[in-house]
């Protein structure tokens, strides 16, 4: 293998991320290897081991979903620089929204966006007001628990939403995974979405939420899924998007819905988001070979891994 190098830093979020994550700041690196680039963001409220860690699994040989990843990445990156080509060659598929606090849905509706997305948080009652409003506006809804609700709590927050039950898309990781409770939630018509472990908890007539910064998995032929950034930094929302553009264009795409790919917006700019724009809900490629910013990736202090 090429030497491995790193340029540390970290993103500024405007807010809480998710319902595990009380962070504002979010550590990270981009990883140089050969030519090629990628992105290595853990999280570990989410179980992912921390970013020391992970840089020790990739110095000695070791393995990880992230760190498997990240040089499957930087090898796909690698070789398109080389062949002076873009990754993005096919239209990035269509993303839903993201909800922050302050979205109104008139002006999401304007952009053209048809699916929002709400995360689930502590206070359900500040959440079943948002679906409803949106939900309202004439969004399909996607939710997120990130399996913080127990099974009754969870059943108590879906009788709550019983009059716009027909808007809900999906619900990712309704409660902590249970094989069992999550078959019951499946047969009694609430649809369940499979984020976390996505390939070992997959059933069939789940949707599946694919995070190339995590997987390569995609479930069988005739399953949904959608595949959607890891809130990492403008390297790791690329190599989402080309992926999920790739797929787009593959066989499998007849089976993808809108992603999540415009996870930008969740962070302080900096110069690698400045050069993200979105065009009729498709983030757009920032340009360059490979996953693009060329010249910001060049001109970084890049450290051996040492």
């Amino acid at each position: 293998m090429s030497d491995i190098y790193l340029w540390h830093y970290t993103l500024k979020s405007r807010g809480n991320l998710n319902s595990a994550s009380k962070r504002s700041e979010h550590p990270g690196a981009l990883v140089r290897v050969g030519d090629g680039f990628a992105c290595l963001h853990p999280w570990p409220e989410l179980g992912d081991l921390p970013l020391a860690d992970q840089l020790l699994l990739l110095k000695n040989g070791g393995s990880s979903p992230l760190v498997s990843q990240v040089l499957r990445c930087a090898a796909a990156d690698g070789e398109a620089r080389r062949a002076a080509r873009s990754l993005f060659t096919n239209p990035v598929p269509e993303s839903h929204w993201l909800v922050l606090p302050g979205d109104e849905p008139d002006k999401v509706r304007a952009k053209g966006f048809s699916v929002a997305k709400i995360k689930v948080g502590r206070e359900l009652s500040e959440v079943v007001e948002q679906v409803m409003l949106w939900a309202g506006s004439g969004f399909r809804i996607r939710l997120d628990a990130n399996e913080r609700l127990s099974m009754s709590a969870f059943l108590e927050f879906w009788a709550s939403l019983k009059s716009v039950e027909g808007s809900i898309d999906c619900i990712e990781d309704p409660t902590p995974w249970n094989r069992e409770q999550w078959s019951f939630l499946h047969e009694s018509a609430i649809p369940v979405a499979v984020d976390r472990d996505v390939g070992a908890r997959f059933e069939s007539g789940y949707t599946a939420v694919v995070k190339p910064a995590v997987t390569g998995w995609i479930p069988p032929e005739s399953e949904t899924f959608f595949v959607t950034s890891y809130m990492d930094h403008g390297v790791g929302q690329a190599w989402a998007a080309a992926e999920a553009a790739r797929l787009a264009s593959s066989p499998r795409g007849m089976q993808m819905r809108e992603g999540g790919l415009l996870t930008h917006r969740c962070f302080e700019p900096d110069d690698f988001f400045d050069r993200l724009s979105v065009k009729a809900c498709r983030l757009q490629s920032p340009g360059g070979t490979g996953l693009g910013f060329d010249d910001l990736l060049e001109g970084l202090p890049w450290k051996r891994l040492d």
